[in-house]
């Protein structure tokens, strides 16, 4: 046996053993034009989990170019496919497209074999692409029929997964989830090799956060956290597994965990693949946004629009905290214009557009994004856009000044939060109520909810939205009256700067706030008295000495 065929042997021995940074040493012992095919190929493999991107692409041209002119049309066919995925991946339609077409031409004398399965799934994603839904299930069936005849259950798996999304995509959310839950069944139930274990449960941890799916998504983001952390060395699964994770610890409002693991996320992603770590960057802004950590959420979006991801919403609701409304609105506008988005960031962004219209006082644009907003979550059936659109539609009521009906919305809303422990939008939606129940007189109920949610947001790390929950609560000092209407002392000094004739932007100078947060309070203020114009407030304001007319 020649030294380089005993170093291959030991190499692929290590690589069986996930061991790749050893395979890795093992094969660059071996000058490269030594290295057969079969090693160019072992070592791409082993490149690739060592975070070797650009040298992994060369590495496996080379294994290419060796298979074909052997005249190993299949294993040629296969390398083909799987560099038509990594330059996709990359971001390179135009080389992933041309490497595809070489692995159909490889294979178009061939028999039908387990290598056209793998190309039958990369040609689900062409025909998605240019939204050919029952080409695409035709292939993903092919893929699933092959596989299951050459016995391979990674093509199997994958098959069903690409298959499932072509259910999401129909809107045929049910069916979808039933495939993705199959192919997890042989993903958790360990059934798959390494590389297509982690590939399967982020792509459908993915779908299952596109569709707002966060019971599924944050049982397979725990599970596929877990098993990427128990790889015995580091590998680019880590970083994608931990973005996943960190997502769902954000909704989950586990904020000070997931800012930690974020900003390993982002690090990892940039050394692995940048072109996929916009999406890490755009997660640590939204934690950091929670967080009240305006400025650093912003550079973060910032970062994740260099990355080349749209930073929407998050960086709107950035701008609206900024007191610019009107560059929150413009930037939502352009972003709802990509009808093709997932549905779960389509829907944060209408939620998000409703916040801002209502900070603008357009109540119909408002109303037109809850509107649709509901008829998403109508199509979806998810627990969590059922309940997102729950809170935006009473958010919508309370401005209206229909407290009944804000607190029919906010409700079940609230229960389902509970439900999937979803603690930071429970805070937010139980602040809501609070402010129905004020409006309909029951100020304790009012008390012990606003109560409630300043001390969830205090516990959650959130200290503008504690601060923001905390001045609802009008806890007075002992012996001073209660201010008329339910209003708090914050509020009366905003209603006597708009009753002496100030506008929005002079209120939020005089009070040292931002015009959003006039905004805001402008609105509490008419549900509070029940009235529909700053004019109407301001009588009220008159009527019960909150304005000091002698020095008018």
């Amino acid at each position: 046996m020649s030294e380089a065929t005993s170093t291959f042997e030991a190499a692929r021995c290590a690589a069986s053993d996930l061991r790749w940074s050893e395979a890795y040493a093992l094969l660059r012992q071996v000058d490269a034009d030594r290295l057969t095919p079969p090693a160019l190929e072992l070592l791409a493999d082993a490149a690739w989990w060592c975070c070797r991107v650009e040298e992994e692409i060369g590495l496996r041209q080379q294994a290419f170019v060796g298979f074909d002119a052997a005249g190993d049309t299949r294993r040629a066919a296969y390398t083909a496919w799987m560099l038509s995925v990594r330059f996709g991946l990359r971001g390179d339609p135009v080389a992933s497209s041309g490497w595809l077409a070489r692995a159909r031409r490889q294979l178009q004398d061939e028999p039908i074999g387990v290598e056209h399965g793998y190309v039958a799934c990369s040609e689900v994603e062409a025909a998605l692409g240019a939204g050919e839904l029952d080409a695409a299930e035709e292939h993903a069936r092919r893929a699933i029929a092959i596989g299951r005849r050459e016995r391979v259950a990674e093509l199997v798996a994958l098959g069903v997964t690409w298959q499932g999304l072509c259910r999401l995509v129909r809107d045929e959310v049910g069916d979808g989830l039933g495939m993705l839950d199959e192919a997890m069944a042989a993903v958790i139930g360990g059934e798959l090799d390494a590389h297509f274990t982690g590939w399967i449960a982020c792509f459908a941890i993915g779908m299952c956060m596109s569709v707002a799916d966060l019971r599924r998504a944050g049982s397979w983001a725990q599970a596929a956290f877990d098993w990427s952390s128990s790889l015995p060395e580091k590998t680019p699964y880590q970083g994608l597994c931990r973005v996943r994770q960190v997502e769902v610890m954000s909704l989950r409002g586990e904020l000070d965990a997931a800012a930690v693991h974020a900003e390993r996320s982002c690090e990892e992603m940039l050394a692995f693949e940048p072109n996929l770590a916009g999406e890490a960057f755009y997660v640590h802004g939204e934690i950091l946004r929670r967080r009240g950590q305006l400025d650093e959420a912003e550079r973060a979006f910032t970062r994740a629009a260099e990355l080349g991801l749209d930073p929407q919403p998050g960086l709107a609701r950035i701008r609206l905290a900024q007191g610019r409304g009107e560059a929150a609105a413009a930037a939502l506008r352009a972003a709802l214009t990509d009808h093709g988005r997932p549905t779960f960031q389509r829907a944060a962004l209408l939620a998000a557009d409703v916040e801002v219209a209502l900070a603008a006082d357009d109540p119909s644009a408002a109303r037109a994004s809850c509107d649709e907003l509901d008829a998403v979550a109508t199509v979806t059936g998810s627990e969590a856009l059922l309940a997102m659109a729950g809170s935006v539609r009473g958010r919508l009521h309370l401005t209206e000044g229909d407290a009944s009906a804000a607190l029919a919305a906010l409700t079940p809303a609230a229960t389902t939060w509970r439900h999937l422990d979803l603690r930071f939008d429970l805070a937010d939606t139980r602040r809501l109520i609070g402010l129905a129940r004020r409006a309909l007189g029951d100020q304790e109920g009012a008390d012990r909810d606003l109560a409630a949610a300043r001390d969830a947001f205090e516990q959650l790390g959130a200290p503008l939205e504690a601060a923001r929950t905390a001045e609802e609560v009008a806890d007075e000092p002992a012996g001073d009256p209660r201010p008329p209407g339910g209003l708090t002392r914050r509020e009366c000094e905003v209603l006597a700067l708009v009753a002496a004739g100030c506008t929005n932007r002079q209120v939020a100078a005089e009070l040292v706030v931002s015009e959003h947060t006039v905004a805001r309070h402008l609105s509490n203020i008419f549900v509070k008295l029940g009235v529909g114009s700053r004019t109407e407030a301001a009588g009220f304001a008159f009527a019960h000495g909150l304005v000091d007319t002698g020095s008018r």
